[in-house]
Parts: structure tokens; C-alpha cells; sequence
């Protein structure tokens, strides 16, 4: 993959509730970008996003994979996260490391519990966002009453439509682009006239769409309310203001297991959402007080864990977005938390399970380092000479509990450190060993939660556990 400066790179994440298809879009975004010669598919357990076992056997994902796509000049790094709600705590660590989210809206359902809880995070982090009702394939698709649930959501932004749909259901081909007023069928490589029977409806949506961009700009505001045209320039730049100023969020459609709408959808990422070099500069504490990250490759060295894994043929893995400085493989970093100092192996860029190798990472991208010792996620690398760390969200308590129980001897020697590592790879993970019933518990999200962990318990650190009732209710 080639070298991208830090204005070329968007970081996305992809939310909703579960089953909303975004496993599915970010597959067909890859492939149609050419990632990919095959596109894989949730139900038969081949996406690249969903690679771990449980994650197939499920045919739900349960942590976030990152997942690097080169389109249009530009890398668009999409987070695919875990819809169901036990596992939240994964899409708040990719929001709290993103530029922008991408909300999916289910055609036939509409907004959801989980499509509020990621709205609220979104709005907690200040994240410009974009809403795509997916799903314009399926029996019962109706783009204009998921796109009414919408209010729900909030009542201080407007959501304006950026393509309709062309077609619904069965006869879904592709999608109407407002912006540019032409019909782009399928993927959205090609254009088309508008049929006719879409162009009424199409002007009108068009309007709203210019009286919103006008909105972004004062200049092009005046220009509108005096009855000048505005040129599709001015309409793109004027929209992109309104976008990041949070009082409009764009809407748009697709089908992601055909693939419909993707490459429209990705104009708009590219074009709509921020890079990491124009978003508010990050705050980190140091020495002297606190420092303010502007997001280039110039300031000091601020590289995030997001993520830390066990891979069972390379070790541990550290997932890492660079907010400031630079990094390159076979260097030295400094664990301010652990005050300890880390040698880097090769650096790479994570599609999914595949590791791709590289020799830099520029501010804003995300890439992935293995067999770094200490640090755990939410921790920050820096260079020793200028420690700063980053803040880590606010992560939910645990609502269920259990009492864990090893299956052997040999477990019962392993059971404390495996479940310090699990909590340490996991946030909304904690374990503690309750001294009047000399039980030791586990607290998670939910039930799914729970047996998720147990299981990778016996697959990547192969200690057997049982579960049973705690006997102190919590």
C-alpha cells in the first residue's frame, strides 16, 4: 500500500445496531475498490472483517477490525464495529479514535436502541456523521419511512437526503446523485440521465439539498437569497461546511451484500468527513501541563492504543492511531503509564487478519505493532524525551455477571493472569475475587458478552472455564 500524508487519510467508523449490514458494506467497499477479487459474505463465514472463529460461528462480529481502502487518491481507513449492544465498548474505542462516523439505518426498521446509543456517542465526541439506509434490496425496503425514524434521533440537526433511491426492494438498481443529478446504477461507477419518472422528485430533494449548502456560507447564502444560481462547486463546498457544523447530516442509500451505492458512498467520505490534519487538535497532558496536538507530522510523538490482542501465530498486537508525530519500525517508544521503554518491531497496516507491512505511519493513520510488552488499550507511546499522554473515554460498568470456575489444576494456576489480560485487552472487562464467598467473578456488558470471553479464554490462552450463578447477587 502506498504512502499516505496525513491530508489524504480519512478515518471512519461504521455503527449502528446489530444486523444493520455493516460488515457487509465495508466487504463490498473493498471489493469495488479492488481490495478484494471476491466478495465474501457474512452467512458463509469468508468476510474479511469477521475473521475470528466465534466471530463465523456467531455470524455477528465482536471487536472492531480496521479496514484500510486506497480510492481516489485518498486512504479511507473504515473501523467495522460490533453492533450488539454487549460489545459497545469496542465501537466507543473506534469513535473515540475516528474523524467522522458512519450511521447505518436498517430500510425496513429504521432507528433502533443501538442506533440511539451510537448517536449519543457520536454527539458525546463531536463527531461529524453521515447516515446510510441500507438494505434497499430487501423485501419490504422503504427508503422514505426509515428515513422519517430519523427524527428521533435528534431534533436540533436536519437530515438532508444526498442521493434517493432508484428503485426499492426487488427493483432497487443503484441511486439518485444529488449532487451531481444523475442516476448511478449499481455500484455507482457509471451515470445515467435521471429516468423520468424519478426527476420530479429528484428537483425537489435537489433544492433542499442547495438551501442547505447555501446555509454552510455566509457568502453563498447571499448568493442564493439573491437569486444567483450556485455552480456544483459551490454546492459541494457550501455542503461539506454545513456537514461539519453539525446542524445538517447527509443521507444516503445502498445495498451492501449487492453492492449498490458503494462507490457514491465513498466520494462522500472522501469528500465529507475530515481529515486528521483539519479536526480539532487533540488535547494531551505532559510535564509541564497540557499540549495541544495539532495533528501533524511535525508535533511530538502521541500514538494511541486502541486496541490490544492476542494473535495466536504472532504474539500480542497493539493497534495504534498516531494523533501527532511520526513512526517507524525499529525505533523506540515510551510507555508513560508503565514507565517502560518499548522497541518497535515492523510496523503494519491491519486489513482485517491480513498484516501489511510498512515502514512509516504518518500522523492520523492507524497501523499495528507486535510483541510490544507493556502497553495496554487506552495506553500512549511518546518519545521519552517529551511524555504526554492522551485521555481514554468513559467506558460503560458491566451488567452481568458470573462466577468463573477452572475446569483443572492447571487452570486454576492460569485463571488470574488470563483474566487480568482479557480486562486489560477489554475495558468493559473487569473480574475481581469476592472475599465473602472466596468466588472469583467476571463482569461484562450481557450474557454474549460473558460466553465470548470465556471462549477466547480456552482458544487463544488455552485455560479451560466454566460459568455458574455467583452466590452475592450483583
Amino acid at each position: 500500500m502506498k504512502d499516505y500524508p496525513t491530508q489524504a487519510v480519512r478515518n471512519i467508523a461504521l455503527v449502528s445496531h446489530g444486523g444493520a449490514g455493516k460488515t457487509s458494506l465495508a466487504e463490498a467497499m473493498l471489493f469495488h475498490t479492488g481490495a478484494l477479487t471476491r466478495m465474501g459474505t457474512v452467512q458463509e463465514g469468508t468476510t474479511v472483517s469477521d475473521f475470528e472463529a466465534e466471530e463465523v460461528r456467531r455470524a455477528h462480529s465482536l471487536s472492531t477490525s480496521v479496514l484500510p481502502i486506497e480510492f481516489r487518491e485518498h486512504k479511507i481507513n473504515l473501523l467495522d464495529t460490533p453492533g450488539f449492544l454487549d460489545f459497545v465498548g469496542e465501537a466507543i474505542s473506534a469513535l473515540w479514535v475516528v474523524e467522522g462516523a458512519a450511521l447505518l439505518v436498517d430500510s425496513v426498521a429504521g432507528v433502533e436502541v443501538g442506533t440511539e446509543l451510537m448517536w449519543k456517542y457520536c454527539d458525546e465526541f463531536k463527531l461529524p456523521r453521515m447516515v446510510v439506509i441500507c438494505k434497499m434490496d430487501r423485501d419490504n425496503a422503504n427508503f422514505a419511512k426509515a428515513l422519517a425514524t430519523l427524527s428521533a434521533l435528534s431534533s436540533s440537526v436536519t437530515f438532508i437526503p444526498v442521493q434517493l433511491p432508484w428503485g426499492e426492494k426487488h427493483g432497487f438498481r443503484g441511486v439518485i446523485d444529488l449532487l451531481r443529478m444523475m442516476a448511478r446504477p449499481a455500484d455507482g461507477s457509471q451515470e445515467e440521465t435521471i429516468p423520468v419518472e424519478f426527476l420530479e422528485a429528484a428537483e425537489a430533494a435537489r433544492t433542499v439539498l442547495v438551501e442547505a449548502a447555501a446555509e454552510g456560507d455566509d457568502a453563498l447564502l447571499e448568493k442564493y437569497l439573491e437569486g444567483e444560481p450556485l455552480t456544483p462547486d459551490e454546492v459541494g463546498r457550501g455542503f461539506r461546511r454545513a456537514v461539519l457544523s453539525g446542524r445538517f447530516v447527509p443521507v444516503f442509500a445502498t445495498a451492501g451484500t449487492a453492492g449498490f451505492g458503494v462507490i457514491p458512498l465513498l466520494e462522500a467520505i472522501v469528500d465529507l468527513i475530515p481529515s486528521p490534519a483539519e479536526a480539532p487538535p487533540r488535547t494531551a497532558g505532559g510535564p509541564a501541563g497540557e499540549v495541544k496536538l495539532d495533528g501533524g507530522d511535525t508535533g511530538p510523538l502521541a500514538a494511541y492504543a486502541l486496541k490490544t490482542t492476542a494473535d495466536p501465530f504472532v504474539g500480542r498486537l497493539t493497534y495504534l492511531r498516531l494523533f501527532s508525530g511520526t513512526m517507524s519500525s525499529d525505533s523506540r517508544v515510551w510507555n508513560p503509564a508503565r514507565r517502560e521503554d518499548e522497541r518497535l518491531g515492523t510496523l503494519h497496516l491491519m486489513r482485517g487478519k491480513e498484516q501489511l507491512p510498512t515502514g512509516n505511519l504518518h500522523a492520523g493513520d492507524i497501523g499495528v505493532v507486535a510483541k510490544l510488552r507493556t502497553p495496554q488499550t487506552g495506553d500512549t507511546l511518546c518519545d521519552r524525551n517529551m511524555p504526554i499522554s492522551l485521555a481514554s473515554p468513559t467506558y460503560p460498568n458491566g451488567l452481568y455477571s458470573v462466577a468463573v470456575l477452572p475446569k483443572t489444576e492447571a487452570d486454576a494456576a492460569k485463571i488470574s493472569s488470563v483474566l487480568s489480560r482479557m480486562a486489560e485487552e477489554d475495558p468493559t472487562l473487569r473480574w475481581h475475587q469476592e472475599p465473602s464467598t472466596n468466588e472469583t467473578i467476571l463482569q461484562g456488558m450481557g450474557d454474549q458478552h460473558i460466553d465470548a470471553a470465556i471462549r477466547k479464554a480456552e482458544s487463544k490462552f488455552q485455560v479451560g472455564l466454566s460459568t455458574e450463578v455467583p452466590r452475592v447477587p450483583y
